[in-house]
């Protein structure tokens, strides 16, 4: 048997980016001559084994054929006779169907090397067109790859087209659809992920709309906010109303998505323009003293577009002092009881909003 570093490992290397996980393949082998060799069985649909050392995957070979819809609609054979070759052809990408041996020699049967010098992001065959996912895949590949000048070439771009035209899209699991998505969603270029959904149909198959029309604020105010959590937030407050049951976000960053929104329809332009028993009311409302942390989170998106669109930050409400003081407060009296205490401090609260709208 011989074994491979392949995949997104391998492309890494080459382009030095670090590598947080390695994938090899297993040519010429079988189950039981794994097992025997201490290696533990975890793939359910083919075989996939722990390296009894090191717990990273090592595959069979294998080839692919469609048999169904969606991208686990296909019959797997793992046979011993599976060449490298058979198994780097399934593959999605030339630049992720790169091997190399465990003497660092490298086996490029598909130009993915060549193709990693044009910086293009190119289907290995038209097998691309039988796994959907592969649509989502390579919009978080060129949101990770966008900094280094790659782009999606265009015979794939119409592949990815023809993908999407074909309805495949929808039939993802919501988990898979936020796992892609929320993976992009870290990377340099977010934006990316967008721009190629939308360009490839796959945002229109999914939502029903061709775009929206926050996502080019969005490369703009992606450098100011890290946190994937947050890019989906500041991303989800400005566009449809739905986008958060379609692309299967959990429901911690949905409530997340929904007080940023909150917070940025209620933000007067001029602490003027508003009363103190309002703030407290707009604070009761989304939880932000209860679930200051959560607040906060949403504090960042806006002070991150504060950045671009107020010049006058004076006269906005200062949210992160005010909510640190109201939740310093405590009953007047050790005296009062019941009623008489949250009656207390809700007064005590909004003589504090009154001094900060009046003072800063």
């Amino acid at each position: 048997m011989k074994v491979y570093l392949v995949g997104g490992a391998v492309r890494d290397k080459l382009l030095n980016l670090s590598t947080k996980e390695q994938d090899w393949v297993v040519v010429g082998s079988n189950p039981e001559e794994m097992m025997s060799l201490g290696y533990k069985p975890v793939g359910s649909k083919f075989p996939v084994f722990l390296h009894p050392k090191t717990k990273e995957e090592y595959a069979l070979a294998r080839t692919e054929k469609k048999s169904g819809k969606g991208h686990k609609g296909f019959t797997f054979n793992s046979h011993q006779s599976v060449t490298l070759e058979q198994d780097l052809k399934r593959r999605d990408l030339t630049i992720n169907a790169i091997a190399q041996t465990e003497n660092g020699d490298l086996i490029d049967p598909y130009g993915g090397l060549e193709d990693i010098k044009k910086k293009v992001l190119k289907k290995v065959s038209d097998a691309f067109k039988e796994d959907p996912l592969r649509v989502l895949r390579v919009a978080r590949l060129a949101a990770k790859l966008r900094y280094l000048g790659f782009s999606v070439e265009e015979e794939t771009m119409d592949t990815m087209i023809s993908i999407s035209n074909s309805g495949e899209l929808k039939t993802l699991p919501k988990e898979r659809i936020w796992q892609e998505t929320y993976k992009a969603l870290g990377e340099r270029n977010p934006e990316k992920y967008f721009k190629v959904l939308i360009d490839s149909h796959a945002f229109y198959e999914l939502t029903g709309n061709v775009g929206v029309d926050s996502w080019g604020m969005f490369e703009e105010i992606a450098p100011r906010i890290l946190e994937p959590d947050l890019r989906w937030a500041y991303f989800g407050g400005y566009t449809l109303d739905n986008l958060d049951k379609i692309f299967g976000v959990p429901k911690k960053i949905q409530e997340l998505t929904n007080v940023y929104r909150k917070l940025r329809l209620f933000n007067p332009s001029d602490k003027s323009e508003v009363e103190s028993h309002e703030v407290l009311n707009f604070i009761e409302e989304v939880d932000g003293l209860r679930r200051n942390k959560r607040f906060n989170k949403a504090l960042k998106i806006f002070y991150a577009m504060d950045y671009f669109f107020s010049s006058k930050k004076e006269t906005l409400i200062p949210w992160d002092t005010l909510i640190k003081t109201l939740l310093t407060i405590k009953p007047s009296s050790s005296k009062l009881k019941g009623k008489g205490i949250s009656e207390d401090i809700r007064l005590q609260r909004l003589k504090i909003i009154d001094l900060k709208l009046k003072n800063g």
